[in-house]
């Protein structure tokens, strides 16, 4: 089996993988105000929790699903790997066997992996006057909390033991070095 690469190099990937979903990001900042522009729509808040909650869900398919299911294609095909592990040499394999990882597996691992990032999505669309005049309540600040925590604990268990944060345990992955 090859060997467990540095939580450095780990980290690493994942920032070049942050690089391409921040392009990602500026198209969809992109459209949006062009969308608003075009209806003639002014961008500010939202007021209401039904309309909190819509672009809650517009952000959630626009966004956290689209970087869920690119993470988990990319790791369930051939080359095993995101753009960003590939550019380092590492490979996100079955735990026992070290093959290939199925998509199922690989959206497992994916969704786990970016909870945190949707419960901070959560708690920040439904915080009244976000994000100009933002008025969080215990409950938001709870899920912003949560959301760094659970990220805290992933990169912590990059450094420790079998460096397999809970979505590789999870999904029955890992990630090697391949060259």
């Amino acid at each position: 089996m090859p060997a467990v690469p540095s939580a450095g190099r780990r980290l690493l990937a994942f920032g070049l993988d942050y690089l391409v979903l921040d392009g990602y990001i500026a198209v969809l900042t992109g459209v949006g105000f062009a969308a608003r522009w075009l209806v003639r729509r002014p961008i500010g808040s939202p007021a209401t929790e039904r309309q909190r909650t819509r672009l809650h869900a517009l952000g959630f398919v626009s966004l956290t699903l689209p970087v869920t299911l690119y993470f988990a294609a990319q790791e369930a095909a051939s080359a095993g790997a995101t753009l960003g592990k590939r550019a380092l040499g590492l490979r996100v394999v079955t735990e026992h066997s070290g093959g290939r990882v199925s998509f199922g597996r690989a959206l497992l691992r994916a969704g786990v992996k970016f909870l945190p990032w949707e419960i901070a999505h959560t708690a920040l669309w439904h915080t009244p006057g976000w994000p100009a005049n933002a008025r969080p309540a215990a409950r938001h600040w709870a899920g912003y909390g949560l959301a760094l925590t659970l990220a805290g604990w992933y990169v912590a268990a990059l450094f420790t033991g079998s460096r397999r944060p809970l979505y590789d345990r999870l999904a029955g992955t890992q990630v090697v070095s391949v060259r």
